[in-house]
């Protein structure tokens, strides 16, 4: 897994990549609250938003990665509250054309 300075991880698929959000965005999510994400086909640029979550702590979700969105987490869609365990996938990129720059595990951990 790589991680973004704007707290997601990537990792790689078969298909290209799929994109999550880390303990710093997960942390901020109140008991009751709204995902709303990219649809299917749109294409996401890195640095756009993919998202939001809409809680007492209301944040974007910013694209690390520029690509087409092969799926989208139709579990996580259905049942929301699976946002709030670790590593669970909000979307699926194909056609990834550029990377934002992505760091480790340690440099994400170190960085402020």
């Amino acid at each position: 897994m790589r991680y973004s300075k704007e707290h997601c991880w990537v990792e790689k698929t078969e298909n290209g990549v799929r994109i999550g959000i880390t303990d710093v965005l997960r942390n901020r999510i109140c008991k009751n609250f709204v995902i709303n994400l990219c649809d299917e086909d749109d294409v996401i640029r890195a640095g756009e938003i993919m998202g939001d979550v809409e809680s007492c702590d209301w944040f974007d979700i910013i694209a690390p990665v520029s690509g087409r969105v092969l799926r989208v987490n139709d579990d996580l869609l259905q049942n929301p509250q699976i946002l709030l365990e670790k590593n669970v996938w909000l979307a699926e990129f194909t056609d990834v054309a550029y990377i934002h720059p992505l760091m480790s595990e340690t440099e994400y951990l170190m960085q402020k």
